[in-house]
Protein backbone atom coordinates (compact mmCIF):
# COMPACT_ATOMS: atom_id res chain seq x y z
CA UNK A 1 0.00 0.00 0.00
CA UNK A 2 1.30 3.47 -1.05
CA UNK A 3 4.18 1.99 -2.64
CA UNK A 4 5.44 5.36 -4.85
CA UNK A 5 8.45 6.76 -5.34
CA UNK A 6 8.66 10.13 -4.49
CA UNK A 7 8.14 12.86 -7.15
CA UNK A 8 8.26 16.49 -6.11
CA UNK A 9 7.83 18.25 -8.36
CA UNK A 10 6.98 17.38 -11.94
CA UNK A 11 5.30 19.67 -14.38
CA UNK A 12 2.45 17.84 -16.59
CA UNK A 13 3.00 19.21 -19.56
CA UNK A 14 6.82 17.74 -19.76
CA UNK A 15 4.84 13.96 -19.91
CA UNK A 16 3.34 12.21 -22.82
CA UNK A 17 -0.01 11.75 -23.61
CA UNK A 18 -0.50 8.48 -24.02
CA UNK A 19 -3.57 6.39 -25.80
CA UNK A 20 -5.62 4.32 -23.39
CA UNK A 21 -5.69 0.55 -24.54
CA UNK A 22 -8.79 -1.57 -26.67
CA UNK A 23 -11.65 -1.92 -24.63
CA UNK A 24 -12.70 1.43 -24.75
CA UNK A 25 -14.98 3.00 -27.05
CA UNK A 26 -13.82 5.17 -30.11
CA UNK A 27 -12.30 7.39 -30.37
CA UNK A 28 -10.05 6.35 -27.77
CA UNK A 29 -9.36 8.58 -24.62
CA UNK A 30 -5.64 9.40 -23.66
CA UNK A 31 -4.00 9.65 -20.06
CA UNK A 32 -0.77 11.32 -18.51
CA UNK A 33 0.04 8.73 -15.53
CA UNK A 34 1.21 11.31 -12.30
CA UNK A 35 2.51 8.42 -10.28
CA UNK A 36 1.36 5.08 -9.71
CA UNK A 37 1.94 2.20 -7.05
CA UNK A 38 3.48 -0.63 -8.23
CA UNK A 39 1.98 -2.73 -5.03
CA UNK A 40 -1.78 -2.73 -5.77
CA UNK A 41 -1.65 -0.24 -9.40
CA UNK A 42 -3.50 2.71 -7.42
CA UNK A 43 -2.29 5.79 -9.39
CA UNK A 44 -3.30 9.45 -10.29
CA UNK A 45 -3.62 10.72 -13.66
CA UNK A 46 -4.50 13.25 -16.50
CA UNK A 47 -7.11 11.76 -18.88
CA UNK A 48 -8.50 13.54 -21.78
CA UNK A 49 -11.54 12.83 -23.86
CA UNK A 50 -11.80 14.26 -27.16
CA UNK A 51 -15.58 15.47 -28.42
CA UNK A 52 -18.23 13.19 -28.60
CA UNK A 53 -16.36 9.95 -26.56
CA UNK A 54 -18.65 7.63 -25.54
CA UNK A 55 -19.16 4.24 -23.27
CA UNK A 56 -21.96 2.12 -22.61
CA UNK A 57 -21.87 -0.50 -19.51
CA UNK A 58 -23.59 -1.69 -17.55
CA UNK A 59 -19.80 -1.56 -15.80
CA UNK A 60 -18.01 -0.72 -12.31
CA UNK A 61 -14.77 -0.15 -11.31
CA UNK A 62 -13.10 -2.44 -8.64
CA UNK A 63 -11.51 1.14 -7.38
CA UNK A 64 -12.34 4.15 -5.70
CA UNK A 65 -12.20 6.74 -7.83
CA UNK A 66 -11.64 10.49 -7.24
CA UNK A 67 -12.11 13.16 -9.88
CA UNK A 68 -12.14 17.34 -10.60
CA UNK A 69 -12.85 18.27 -14.06
CA UNK A 70 -10.37 20.94 -15.22
CA UNK A 71 -11.79 21.62 -18.80
CA UNK A 72 -14.47 20.85 -20.75
CA UNK A 73 -17.88 17.90 -19.31
CA UNK A 74 -18.56 15.12 -19.04
CA UNK A 75 -21.27 12.73 -18.23
CA UNK A 76 -21.78 10.03 -16.20
CA UNK A 77 -25.55 8.16 -15.76
CA UNK A 78 -27.13 11.36 -16.98
CA UNK A 79 -25.12 13.53 -13.90
CA UNK A 80 -23.02 16.37 -16.46
CA UNK A 81 -19.78 17.45 -14.39
CA UNK A 82 -18.79 20.57 -15.95
CA UNK A 83 -15.39 22.04 -14.82
CA UNK A 84 -14.45 22.83 -11.71
CA UNK A 85 -16.82 19.76 -10.02
CA UNK A 86 -15.85 16.84 -8.04
CA UNK A 87 -16.93 13.32 -7.34
CA UNK A 88 -15.97 10.71 -4.93
CA UNK A 89 -17.34 7.48 -6.14
CA UNK A 90 -16.45 4.20 -4.20
CA UNK A 91 -15.49 0.83 -5.69
CA UNK A 92 -18.31 -0.97 -7.11
CA UNK A 93 -20.44 2.28 -8.62
CA UNK A 94 -22.35 1.57 -11.52
CA UNK A 95 -21.38 3.00 -14.44
CA UNK A 96 -24.32 2.48 -17.18
CA UNK A 97 -23.28 5.13 -19.62
CA UNK A 98 -20.42 7.66 -19.92
CA UNK A 99 -19.71 10.53 -22.65
CA UNK A 100 -18.14 13.79 -23.61
CA UNK A 101 -20.13 15.73 -26.16
CA UNK A 102 -17.69 18.86 -25.67
CA UNK A 103 -14.44 16.80 -24.66
CA UNK A 104 -13.10 16.75 -21.57
CA UNK A 105 -9.83 16.99 -19.16
CA UNK A 106 -9.83 15.98 -15.66
CA UNK A 107 -7.88 14.49 -12.56
CA UNK A 108 -8.52 11.43 -11.43
CA UNK A 109 -7.58 9.11 -8.39
CA UNK A 110 -7.93 5.61 -8.15
CA UNK A 111 -7.22 3.66 -4.71
CA UNK A 112 -6.33 0.49 -7.14
CA UNK A 113 -5.63 -0.98 -10.42
CA UNK A 114 -8.75 1.19 -12.40
CA UNK A 115 -10.24 -2.21 -14.20
CA UNK A 116 -13.96 -1.96 -15.33
CA UNK A 117 -16.02 -4.69 -14.88
CA UNK A 118 -18.53 -5.48 -17.38
CA UNK A 119 -21.41 -5.99 -14.76
CA UNK A 120 -23.60 -3.47 -12.94
CA UNK A 121 -22.54 -3.16 -9.10
CA UNK A 122 -24.63 -4.36 -6.20
CA UNK A 123 -25.70 -0.59 -5.30
CA UNK A 124 -23.84 -0.84 -1.92
CA UNK A 125 -21.13 1.65 -3.53
CA UNK A 126 -23.94 4.11 -3.89
CA UNK A 127 -25.86 4.17 -0.56
CA UNK A 128 -22.24 4.62 1.13
CA UNK A 129 -21.33 7.22 3.68
CA UNK A 130 -17.70 7.26 2.29
CA UNK A 131 -19.63 8.87 -1.69
CA UNK A 132 -19.59 12.60 -2.85
CA UNK A 133 -22.02 11.64 -5.73
CA UNK A 134 -21.60 15.53 -7.32
CA UNK A 135 -19.78 19.09 -5.93
CA UNK A 136 -20.37 21.85 -7.76
CA UNK A 137 -16.70 23.27 -6.39
CA UNK A 138 -16.92 26.67 -8.01
CA UNK A 139 -20.16 27.62 -5.89
CA UNK A 140 -18.76 26.60 -2.60
CA UNK A 141 -17.64 29.54 0.00
CA UNK A 142 -14.38 29.59 1.32
CA UNK A 143 -13.28 28.52 4.68
CA UNK A 144 -10.96 31.66 5.48
CA UNK A 145 -9.86 30.32 8.95
CA UNK A 146 -6.37 29.85 10.24
CA UNK A 147 -5.83 26.54 10.94
CA UNK A 148 -2.09 26.48 11.83
CA UNK A 149 -0.61 29.64 13.04
CA UNK A 150 2.98 29.17 11.30
CA UNK A 151 1.45 28.98 7.91
CA UNK A 152 -0.25 32.62 9.01
CA UNK A 153 1.73 34.15 6.01
CA UNK A 154 0.25 32.20 3.41
CA UNK A 155 -3.44 33.56 3.69
CA UNK A 156 -4.62 29.62 3.33
CA UNK A 157 -8.47 29.47 2.40
CA UNK A 158 -10.10 26.02 1.60
CA UNK A 159 -12.81 24.52 0.13
CA UNK A 160 -13.18 20.77 1.80
CA UNK A 161 -14.04 18.43 -0.75
CA UNK A 162 -13.70 15.31 1.05
CA UNK A 163 -12.85 13.76 4.33
CA UNK A 164 -13.45 10.29 4.65
CA UNK A 165 -15.27 9.24 7.30
CA UNK A 166 -13.34 5.49 7.82
CA UNK A 167 -9.88 6.98 6.93
CA UNK A 168 -9.70 10.37 7.89
CA UNK A 169 -8.33 11.21 4.67
CA UNK A 170 -8.78 14.71 3.34
CA UNK A 171 -9.34 16.23 -0.71
CA UNK A 172 -9.98 20.19 -0.32
CA UNK A 173 -8.67 22.85 -2.48
CA UNK A 174 -6.03 25.20 -1.24
CA UNK A 175 -6.01 28.93 -2.09
CA UNK A 176 -2.35 31.25 -1.17
CA UNK A 177 -2.76 34.84 -1.14
CA UNK A 178 -0.61 36.81 -3.48
CA UNK A 179 2.72 38.47 -2.64
CA UNK A 180 2.97 35.71 0.73
CA UNK A 181 6.21 35.56 1.65
CA UNK A 182 7.99 33.77 5.24
CA UNK A 183 8.51 36.98 7.73
CA UNK A 184 11.90 37.39 7.37
CA UNK A 185 12.41 34.81 4.39
CA UNK A 186 12.68 31.76 6.39
CA UNK A 187 10.45 29.75 8.42
CA UNK A 188 10.59 26.07 10.02
CA UNK A 189 9.55 23.27 7.92
CA UNK A 190 6.50 20.82 7.94
CA UNK A 191 6.10 17.13 7.56
CA UNK A 192 2.57 14.66 8.13
CA UNK A 193 2.22 11.47 9.45
CA UNK A 194 0.54 10.25 5.58
CA UNK A 195 1.11 10.99 2.30
CA UNK A 196 0.33 14.42 0.65
CA UNK A 197 -0.50 14.43 -2.68
CA UNK A 198 -0.98 18.00 -4.92
CA UNK A 199 -1.69 19.23 -8.21
CA UNK A 200 -1.47 23.15 -8.77
CA UNK A 201 -4.41 24.48 -11.17
CA UNK A 202 -3.96 28.19 -11.17
CA UNK A 203 -1.21 30.60 -10.34
CA UNK A 204 2.56 30.25 -8.77
CA UNK A 205 3.47 28.35 -5.66
CA UNK A 206 7.86 28.55 -4.61
CA UNK A 207 9.56 26.53 -2.67
CA UNK A 208 12.73 24.90 -1.93
CA UNK A 209 12.90 22.94 -5.10
CA UNK A 210 11.59 25.83 -7.24
CA UNK A 211 8.43 27.47 -8.36
CA UNK A 212 5.38 25.49 -9.11
CA UNK A 213 3.25 26.74 -12.40
CA UNK A 214 -0.18 25.15 -13.07
CA UNK A 215 0.36 21.70 -14.15
CA UNK A 216 2.70 20.80 -11.29
CA UNK A 217 2.52 17.68 -9.36
CA UNK A 218 3.56 16.18 -6.37
CA UNK A 219 3.45 13.32 -4.68
CA UNK A 220 5.41 13.09 -1.32
CA UNK A 221 5.01 10.03 1.17
CA UNK A 222 5.07 10.42 5.19
CA UNK A 223 7.56 12.47 7.11
CA UNK A 224 9.52 14.65 4.45
CA UNK A 225 10.05 17.73 5.83
CA UNK A 226 9.32 20.66 3.16
CA UNK A 227 8.76 24.22 2.92
CA UNK A 228 8.55 26.81 3.64
CA UNK A 229 6.87 28.08 0.68
CA UNK A 230 5.73 31.90 -0.49
CA UNK A 231 4.14 32.42 -3.55
CA UNK A 232 3.97 36.28 -5.58
CA UNK A 233 0.73 36.20 -7.11
CA UNK A 234 -1.27 33.79 -5.62
CA UNK A 235 -2.30 29.83 -6.60
CA UNK A 236 -5.33 27.30 -6.08
CA UNK A 237 -3.82 23.83 -5.82
CA UNK A 238 -5.97 20.50 -5.66
CA UNK A 239 -4.42 18.67 -2.60
CA UNK A 240 -4.93 15.09 -0.84
CA UNK A 241 -3.91 13.63 2.01
CA UNK A 242 -3.76 9.74 1.84
CA UNK A 243 -3.37 7.13 4.22
CA UNK A 244 -4.98 9.02 7.14
CA UNK A 245 -5.79 11.83 8.30
CA UNK A 246 -3.96 15.56 7.76
CA UNK A 247 -1.36 16.20 11.10
CA UNK A 248 1.62 19.10 10.43
CA UNK A 249 4.72 18.41 12.28
CA UNK A 250 7.02 21.30 12.19
CA UNK A 251 10.51 21.14 12.64
CA UNK A 252 12.41 23.56 15.45
CA UNK A 253 15.48 24.39 12.77
CA UNK A 254 13.81 26.83 10.32
CA UNK A 255 14.89 27.10 6.36
CA UNK A 256 15.35 30.03 4.11
CA UNK A 257 12.62 31.07 1.60
CA UNK A 258 13.86 32.51 -2.02
CA UNK A 259 11.83 33.32 -4.92
CA UNK A 260 14.14 32.69 -7.37
CA UNK A 261 15.09 29.19 -5.98
CA UNK A 262 16.14 26.75 -9.17
CA UNK A 263 14.32 23.63 -9.94
CA UNK A 264 15.58 20.98 -7.91
CA UNK A 265 13.20 18.18 -7.81
CA UNK A 266 13.21 15.22 -6.40
CA UNK A 267 12.31 12.70 -8.64
CA UNK A 268 12.30 8.83 -9.16
CA UNK A 269 14.66 7.35 -12.06
CA UNK A 270 11.90 7.03 -14.51
CA UNK A 271 11.48 10.94 -14.45
CA UNK A 272 14.75 11.96 -13.83
CA UNK A 273 15.92 13.14 -17.13
CA UNK A 274 13.21 16.07 -16.61
CA UNK A 275 15.42 17.80 -13.62
CA UNK A 276 17.84 19.53 -16.32
CA UNK A 277 14.37 20.37 -18.44
CA UNK A 278 12.67 23.38 -16.08
CA UNK A 279 9.25 24.52 -17.55
CA UNK A 280 8.83 27.84 -18.29
CA UNK A 281 5.48 29.21 -18.42
CA UNK A 282 4.51 31.24 -21.36
CA UNK A 283 4.63 34.93 -21.07
CA UNK A 284 2.13 37.56 -20.10
CA UNK A 285 3.54 40.15 -22.34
Amino acid sequence: MLEREHIEFVQAQMLPWLRIGPGLARPDAEIKLLSRDEGDGACSVLLRFPPGWSREGPEHLLADEEFYVLEGQIELNGQKYPQDTYAFLPAGWTRETTSTRTGCVLIAFYSADPKLVPCAGDGSAEQSPRAVPFLDVAAMPWDMSLNDPKLKHLGISRKDLRRDPETGERTFLSLILPQAIPQGNKGPQEMHPVVEESYLIAGSLTGPQGTMYPGAYFWRPPHIAHGPYGARWGSVSLMRFVGGAHVNIWTEAEAGFDFAAPYRPDLPPRLAHLADMPFTPPACY
